[in-house]
């Protein structure tokens, strides 16, 4: 990683430990210096990596804690108090719906449980500024038709999809799940049904019908659930600073023998090794009783990986390359994946296009006129976006050998 990065990373190490950052520049052995002698931190590049992880309001309130000198330039600093107040805004509407849903889930006695953001922001020392685009909730099967009129009642539109029920009203977005996998990973496990028994793992709240889940087999999930983004397209910084203030928070209480378990059935005890050292890396923050060293060459790759890749790795660099190193795990061949790779992005299964045209669940028969009116829209409308990442198909290929390599490497 260059200063740049690290510097970013070492802003988020000290907000998670409520402490005061070191200086810029005053990472690690290679201080840069610039022409004038001054610390070469690129505060441009801190506040773009803050803004594509979703991270801007964290890393505003670490800066707040330098000394003046070494504050960034009035530009920036506007930048990065503009997402802190806008992430502050975010967490107070969407606080706002949440309660109220809480409220009404009790009210009709329905079980329920909410799990991922909601839950890991309220580990973080400054809750307000771990952002999330949407609520994870699970309830009952049974219960669905029940919970849609709560949402409907409100004024939210269900957007369902094979996966989950999607409730939407402005910008506040529910996502309600009858099984907190629904998904495959890999061909290693079937995840679905591994985490099917999750009620089996969570007691009642304070409220007579609000329930959590038990904080080792959540945080077993939320390592399966930062594999499952590794694996499709990448897992920002985001969802590891998570890992990281859970362990820095709640270490010592963790009952390790037990999350262990979990991952050596689901086989993500590898990957959650690379995930607990990079932690330790990053954020100096190590889980307890863990010994494993990853080699410099991983480390390098999966932090490059990361950082690049923003909230999700949907950076178009990462879309191309998730692309082509899907192509290269089928054939193991350099041949013809650049074709395959298009095609694949270009003619979407019948499966993910009917999520993106409800119509075809019903006409299947119009997919071709779907494909259509897509390609259209990603020339006309998303030009610059798609012609990224054709561009990136066209020039990662190697890329794509080097991700399925380093993919294997950590046991994905």
């Amino acid at each position: 990683m260059d200063l740049s990065s690290r510097y970013f990373i070492s802003l988020l190490s000290s907000f998670i430990k409520d402490a005061t950052p070191v200086k810029p520049g005053c990472i690690g052995e290679d201080k840069e210096k610039d022409d004038s002698g001054h610390d070469n931190v690129d505060w441009g590049k801190i506040y773009k990596l803050a803004s594509i992880h979703s991270l801007g309001g964290a890393v505003y309130l670490a800066v707040q804690k330098l000394d003046e000198a070494d504050k960034p330039e009035a530009d920036i600093l506007n930048k990065l108090k503009s997402e802190f107040f806008y992430a502050t805004y975010r967490f107070e509407e969407q606080e706002r719906e949440y309660r109220k849903i809480v409220e009404l889930l009790n009210r009709e006695k329905i079980k329920h449980l909410f799990f991922k953001g909601v839950i890991v922001r309220d580990y973080y020392p400054v809750k307000q500024v771990r952002t999330q685009g949407d609520i994870d909730f699970l309830i009952y099967p049974e219960d669905r038709k029940k919970v849609e009129k709560i949402f409907t009642d409100l004024g939210y539109r269900n957007f369902s999809t094979k996966w989950h029920d999607k409730f939407k009203k402005g910008k506040i977005v529910f996502e309600g799940h009858d099984n907190l996998v629904n998904t495959e990973i890999n061909s290693k496990v079937d995840y679905s049904a591994y985490f099917a028994n999750a009620w089996e793992y969570a007691k009642p709240k304070e409220y007579g019908y609000t329930y959590e889940l038990d904080m080792n087999y959540h945080l077993a999930f939320l390592i399966t659930h930062i594999a499952k983004h590794f694996y499709e397209k990448g897992a920002g910084v985001r969802l590891i600073l998570d890992i990281a203030v859970i362990l820095n928070k709640y270490g010592e209480e963790l009952d390790f023998q037990k999350i262990w378990k979990h991952l050596e059935n689901i086989k993500l005890d590898l990957f959650a090794k690379h995930i607990f050292a990079l932690c330790e890396r990053w954020f100096g923050v190590k889980a307890p009783g863990m010994y494993f060293e990853m080699d410099e060459s991983t480390y390098s790759y999966i932090s490059k990986y990361i950082l690049e890749g923003g909230t999700f790795g949907y950076s178009n660099d990462n879309i191309a390359i998730s692309a082509l190193r899907k192509e290269y795990e089928k054939t193991g061949s350099f041949e013809h994946i650049k074709i395959k790779a298009m095609l694949k992005k270009i003619f979407l299964s019948f499966d993910i296009m009917r999520e993106i045209y409800p119509i075809l669940k019903k006409h299947p028969y119009l997919l071709v006129f779907a494909w259509i009116h897509r390609g259209i829209k990603c020339i006309v409308i998303k030009r610059k976006r798609t012609f990224r990442i054709i561009k990136g198909i066209r020039e990662f290929s190697e890329e794509g050998k080097n991700t399925y390599i380093m993919m294997k490497k950590i046991g994905l």
